[in-house]
């Protein structure tokens, strides 16, 4: 019988491996679940007719070696006729976000991290966040006819 291939030949052995290997990974590493929320809300928020907004501005750049822990971090960014100015702060073992969104508008603000949340802005476009988790955060709003998400940053 040369040339047939027996049932359970290798090609079911690497099969066999390779689902105890998924199994073992799962059991012994699993992926964090902070980690999968993040990846799947990164997902989620892909849209085809949100803008990246640039980051234009970041008080850590060049400084990270004066500025200490309790300072306020500072971060700017730039899309297609709108803006967001954040300042972050340290709360404890969290942080607090205090933003603004220009032009100011009534708009929504989606803050994407281990802890999404949505918040409303003021007439002037400021909005605060407490108890943020400290970790990689993105920003997504809508101002008038643009809708814009932030680029990742760790804070």
């Amino acid at each position: 019988m040369s040339g047939d291939v027996e049932p359970g030949g290798p090609e079911r052995e690497d099969t066999d491996l390779e689902e105890s290997l998924r199994r073992a990974a799962q059991l012994f590493d699993p992926v964090p679940v902070s980690l999968m929320e993040v990846a799947v809300e990164a997902f989620r928020f892909r849209t085809v007719d949100a803008e990246l907004a640039e980051l234009t501005f970041d008080s850590l750049a060049g400084a990270a070696a004066v500025r200490g822990p309790a300072q306020a971090r500072v971060l700017g960014f730039g899309g297609p006729g709108a803006g967001l100015d954040l300042e972050i702060t340290a709360a404890g073992a969290s942080l607090r976000v205090v933003g603004q969104v220009t032009p100011p508008a009534h708009v929504v603000v989606e803050v994407r991290g281990d802890a999404p949340v949505s918040v409303g802005t003021d007439a002037f476009g400021r909005f605060t966040v407490d108890r943020v988790p400290p970790g990689p955060l993105s920003f997504r709003c809508r101002v008038g006819d643009a809708v814009f998400t932030t680029e990742w940053v760790t804070v």
